[in-house]
């Protein structure tokens, strides 16, 4: 066997013949510096995406991040003025206000990592207050007293900083060590910094002091179960308290069902007396559209008062949130909001623009501003690839199936099925179809006279298909959804899964399998969750696992609705011509199983 070694990776890339600049052999990387063939971006803008924006005590300025650098500009609006433009290519966001008015807390990546900084409200001396290479800061929120910046801190899981565990810490605002306010425990409960760690990928994000110092609101989330609501420590205590619970509902788009989403709350932001608390909640069964194209969920902004426990929507709508978006939740799931000290309205984004909501009247008014954008780019780094429209030779075949006399092949290639003699012989279509639908999963029936198949479309979704070798393809699946895989059944059905789009992964859903047949009704054969079934000679068998063995029942059941299950498979079961085997799939992995 032939020695691995281990080969630095300088080494590597020379022997390449990839240059690599001196600066990358040197500890002493300068992360603000452009690399490679730079190119400069100048233009200027009066609107931004999902802008975080804050409002000086004073009332006088907007501070508000902009593609990666931060901004301020007069609360009336104007030309707004750059205050990280010296920090190079770094990226600088999530600006908040010194109680004072003289600082501003920020995130910044201008020592390699997203880390927490000072400067002061001009622009002028920016500090970091933490420096930590695996954790990642976002949310700075003062104390009001100024003391202290409370944060979230993205800690990594055994997927990195992929999925973080997200906890919420506190630094004082002159520097010094960080101190841990809150994390989740194993059974996602919120718990005080005393209590045992909990390494999941969960999050506890949005952290907001109240004014009297004995509070600190967040918005807590299970990334597996999507459990989202807001709750409170008491920062003397260390008592921890739901302010709201999490509520499951569905949502319509279009005019029919649609996936059901986790109506949760996030976003806290108290305001200046103590008395309210601001937090964002989608509207139940609400729909809003992008470009003329409508799509489920609308964002409001709630007020939810702190004595009586009362709520109201105070405007809606607003910037969509990202409640359903894992990578939304790197930084933050919404744009940052703020109130003005007199708690007489509201800075946030809205629409790309600044927008202004006075609280009591529901008044919105636009802070028009003007922003230069200036930026040098690093080249990218990634290979340029010509993409032509001639032939090519696919490389990546799927679902091979071969006929039950074994002389022809059918297969999946670049999105379309197609069809050859396994005796030699040139490889053709096997439908016609020009459109850009996806022909996937094939299998033969029985008596080699048909192929079923399933197809996907991104705006009509899938469907259920059976095509002769030579003939016209034929649909048999009425509803739109999400098929996958084909087998057949002994009378000439094709089965298939389908994933029941009524269900979330924590709720039970998951594959349904499904009969269809020309000219009748579809039947469903199992449940999402059910037992497995597999299609096995004269009728579908039970299936359980012992050891490594598949064990299926003597006789073809009649009810498929009571018998054993195997853990972890996604539905997809595979049984051999011959009916001497079994392949189950489960996550990643196929497994092949004696019948006993």
């Amino acid at each position: 066997m032939s020695e691995i070694r281990r080969v630095p990776l300088l080494l590597l890339l020379a022997a390449l013949g990839v240059s690599v600049p001196v600066a990358a052999q040197q500890a002493d990387w300068d992360p603000t510096l452009p690399r490679g063939k730079t190119r400069v971006i100048d233009f200027t803008t009066d609107e931004g995406t999902w802008m975080s924006v804050d409002i000086s005590p004073d009332g006088r300025w907007v501070v508000f991040d902009l593609l990666g650098q931060i901004y301020r500009v007069a609360a009336t609006g104007g030309k707004a003025e750059c205050l990280t433009q010296s920090s190079g290519i770094a990226v600088n966001y999530h600006p908040r206000y010194a109680p004072d008015g003289r600082s501003i807390a920020f995130v910044s990546d201008r020592r390699g990592q997203d880390n927490l900084w000072v400067m002061n409200a001009d622009g002028a001396d920016a500090r970091p207050l933490l420096l930590d290479d695996n954790s990642r800061a976002a949310e700075p929120a003062w104390s009001a007293d100024g003391a202290t910046i409370f944060f979230t801190r993205k800690m990594k899981t055994a997927a990195g900083f992929y999925r973080t565990s997200d906890e919420i810490w506190r630094i004082g605002s002159a520097g010094g060590p960080p101190a841990l306010v809150v994390r989740l425990d194993a059974s996602g409960t919120s718990v005080p910094a005393r209590a045992g760690v909990w390494a999941g990928a969960d999050r506890l994000q949005w952290p907001s002091p109240s004014p009297d110092g004995r509070y600190l609101y967040f918005h807590s989330s299970l990334f597996a179960g999507g459990e989202r609501h807001l709750r409170r420590i008491d920062l003397t205590t260390g008592a921890i308290a739901n302010i709201t619970e999490t509520k499951t509902g569905y949502l319509t788009c279009c005019g029919r069902p649609a996936y059901p989403l986790r109506l949760g709350e996030v976003a806290p932001e108290v305001s200046p007396d103590g008395r309210w608390l601001a937090f964002a909640r989608k509207i139940p069964g609400a729909e809003t559209a992008v470009q003329g194209v409508p799509y489920m969920g609308r964002t409001a902004l709630w007020l939810r008062n702190l004595e009586t426990g009362a709520e109201r929507p105070v405007m809606d709508p607003i910037t969509s949130d990202a409640m359903d978006l894992h990578p939304a939740w790197d930084h933050r799931v919404l744009p940052g909001y703020s109130w003005a000290r007199d708690g007489k309205s509201i800075v946030l984004t809205q629409g790309g623009k600044l927008r202004r909501l006075w609280v009591e009247t529901g008044k919105v008014e636009t802070i028009a501003f003007q922003a230069l954008i200036h930026r040098e780019i690093s080249e990218m780094a990634r290979a340029r690839v010509k993409i032509s429209d001639d032939t090519f030779t696919p490389r990546f075949l799927r679902w091979p199936a071969s006929s039950p006399d074994g002389r022809r092949l059918v297969f999946e290639a670049a999105g379309k099925l197609w069809i050859k003699s396994l005796a030699g012989g040139a490889v053709s279509r096997l439908t016609r179809d020009s459109t850009a639908t996806l022909e996937l999963t094939p299998s033969w029936s029985p008596n080699g006279e048909w192929i079923g198949y399933t197809t996907w479309d991104d705006v009509q979704g899938g469907a259920v298909w059976r095509v002769r070798p030579d003939g016209t393809p034929e649909r048999l699946s009425s509803q739109p959804g999400r098929y996958y895989f084909t087998w057949w059944s002994a009378d000439g059905g094709v089965i298939t899964n389908r994933w029941s789009p009524a269900l979330t992964w924590t709720s039970g859903g998951g594959w349904e399998i499904w009969r269809f047949a020309a000219g009748a009704a579809a039947v469903q054969l199992r449940e999402p969750g059910d037992p497995v079934l597999a299609p096995i000679g004269d009728g579908w068998r039970k299936l359980r696992i012992v050891g490594d063995t598949a064990v299926l029942s003597k006789a073809p059941v009649r009810d498929p609705t009571v018998h054993p299950v195997i853990a972890g498979s996604d539905g997809t079961v595979m049984p051999s011509p011959d009916g001497r085997w079994i392949a189950v799939q489960q996550r990643q992995d196929v497994y092949l199983l004696g019948l006993a």
